[in-house]
């Protein structure tokens, strides 16, 4: 290269050397393009959608190699010999070893891209259906809550008793056996136990007698399973007694135990 005033002149033999390195070069770049853009466009129409193979790694290399390195690497090569003879060869593999890792670069990139979008699709449709989920539990929850109060406003059980007696009879021992089941999957149901006596006999004696009628009922649920904590007992003796003691047949109606639920939300 020679320098003259404002001007700067290359050589003839330098100018050869710079045609031998940069048209190399830039076939190889060129090429390697190409052969990449031709592997895509021949898979899209083989397989009709967008393909791609994106760069590996071996166990000793810490950056991922790419096919399109090695197309172009071969095509940049023949090229380069073409126009430069067996130096242009080194040259125009270089170059496209870099068109084909841009190549690959880019692909890599195109697919990330395209799997993140789908994952936030995916995950716009993981919440639409997590609401709907929601709202069917809510729903559910509400027809179950309206079933366990229409039970607890409409459910009522009495038991009679003989005079001056808190035992139950058998038939009775079977169906709070029954109840007491029911109630193991009723789980926001509550036991009210209401014990009564008829007028006879004294005050006191007709509570304490309601008392144990509650009692009787009470260890009959917990014996089968209903815990104690849910039932609630009141022992009203004689005070609610309706009918006159010469009235045999009506005072067995007094001597009674009533059974009613209450719904209490789950805590």
């Amino acid at each position: 290269m020679t320098d003259t005033p404002g001007k700067v002149r290359w050589t003839n033999q330098e100018q050869v050397m710079n045609r031998a390195v940069l048209f190399p070069l830039m076939a190889g770049l060129a090429w390697g393009n190409c052969a990449s853009a031709y592997e895509s466009n021949y898979l899209n129409a083989v397989h009709d959608v967008e393909q791609w193979q994106g760069g590996h790694f071996n166990e000793q290399e810490t950056a991922p190699t790419y096919s399109e390195e090695w197309q172009g690497a071969g095509i940049g090569g023949i090229a380069g010999v073409i126009l430069a003879g067996p130096p242009g060869f080194i040259i125009g593999a270089a170059g496209g070893v870099l068109a084909g890792r841009n190549s690959g670069l880019e692909s890599d990139l195109h697919t990330t891209r395209q799997e993140v979008a789908r994952l936030q699709q995916q995950r716009k449709q993981d919440v639409a259906q997590l609401a709907e989920l929601s709202q069917q539990l809510r729903t559910a929850h509400s027809h179950n809550k309206q079933q366990l109060q229409a039970i607890a406003s409409g459910f009522i059980y009495r038991i009679q008793f003989r005079t001056n007696q808190s035992a139950l009879e058998l038939q009775d021992q079977q169906a709070l056996k029954a109840l007491a089941q029911a109630l193991g999957t009723l789980q926001s149901l509550r036991v009210h136990v209401q014990a009564f006596a008829d007028k006879r006999g004294r005050t006191s004696n007709n509570q304490t007698l309601t008392e144990a009628r509650a009692l009787s009922v009470t260890d009959q649920l917990v014996q089968w399973g209903v815990p104690f904590k849910r039932i609630e007992t009141q022992a009203y003796g004689e005070a609610n007694a309706q009918y006159d003691p010469s009235d045999v047949e009506g005072l067995g109606y007094d001597r009674q135990v009533i059974i009613r639920f209450c719904y209490q939300e789950a805590t």
